[in-house]
């Protein structure tokens, strides 16, 4: 089997990002004033571009006569690939899978030779290797024109408004997580006081939450250990088994990975952050 591709030009524009990252405020039920955020409804305009089917082929003869069997793995447009930039929380997997769209390429032609039995017969070793020379030419015909679009797409306005956007974000979220570690605050706390930029908009109520720090801190120190919120933290520390390093750890990993996976920073991780988010009840952070 052998990798095509076949370009062909869309005739649509379509909107891409958006131009502002607003800010501005709103009121809670319990009357408190929070920093809120958001994207604006005026995003850049992306004109008509290249769309790239690609199918996995099988050359075969029958009665004779030689043929062509194609499935298609995928159809991605021009800023599906200008976008893949963003989709680099699998690179982890291995070098080459730089981003989601590959994974996703990968996975249906492993659905693709399975529904095709070209593989019966072969030794692991075998179909390994033969799924690698696949892999290859993938790769080979992808390289032509994948990493030319996304570095011509970093070049545009577009890409650097959403940079900084982006920077911004996790500049604020990375805040936040530390904040909240510090004062074991509610995350809407966070919001009371500060903007998205990290700049106090609430200095009394910044206030309040130091004192009620503090104050929990002295209660903490001389109670029995029996009922408050710091006893609890520590049965859940001795029921994961891990030690107060390890848990600094966690702690540490936890901040890190809000910071780059919540849906503010990128729209496409949510089942990534609710991930995370069930990781920190395990952990018990």
């Amino acid at each position: 089997m052998y990798i095509y591709v076949k370009e062909s030009v869309s005739k649509l524009k379509t909107k891409g990002y958006a131009k502002e990252l607003l800010t501005g405020t709103r009121e809670l039920e319990n009357g408190l004033i929070i920093n809120t955020h958001w994207y604006s409804d005026d995003c850049f305009i992306r004109n008509p571009k290249s769309t790239y089917s690609i199918f996995l082929c099988k050359s075969y003869r029958e009665n004779g006569k030689s043929k062509t069997k194609q499935y298609k793995i995928a159809t991605i447009s021009y800023w599906d690939i200008a976008e893949s930039y963003e989709d680099d929380f699998v690179d982890w997997l291995s070098p080459e899978f730089d981003n989601i769209l590959w994974v996703k390429m990968l996975t249906k032609i492993d659905s693709i030779l399975a529904e095709d039995g070209c593989l019966n017969g072969l030794s692991n070793d075998e179909q390994k290797e033969y799924l690698y020379k696949i892999q290859d030419d993938l790769s080979d015909k992808c390289d032509c024109f994948w990493n030319k679009i996304v570095n011509a797409f970093k070049k545009t306005k577009e890409y650097k408004v959403h940079e900084e956007h982006r920077q911004i974000l996790e500049a604020y979220h990375t805040n936040k997580m530390n904040f909240l570690e510090d004062y074991d605050c509610y995350p809407d706390e966070y919001d009371v006081c500060f903007d998205i930029y990290g700049r106090v908009t609430n200095s009394e109520y910044l206030s309040r939450i130091q004192s009620r720090h503090s104050e929990s801190d002295f209660s903490s120190g001389h109670s029995s250990g029996h009922s408050s919120g710091r006893s609890t933290e520590k049965i859940i520390y001795r029921d994961a088994n891990y030690s107060k390093t390890e848990l600094q750890y966690l702690k540490k990993f936890y901040r890190t990975l809000s910071a780059k996976y919540h849906p503010d920073v990128n729209s496409k991780t949510i089942g990534e952050m609710q991930f995370i988010n069930k990781l920190k009840e395990q952990w018990g952070i």
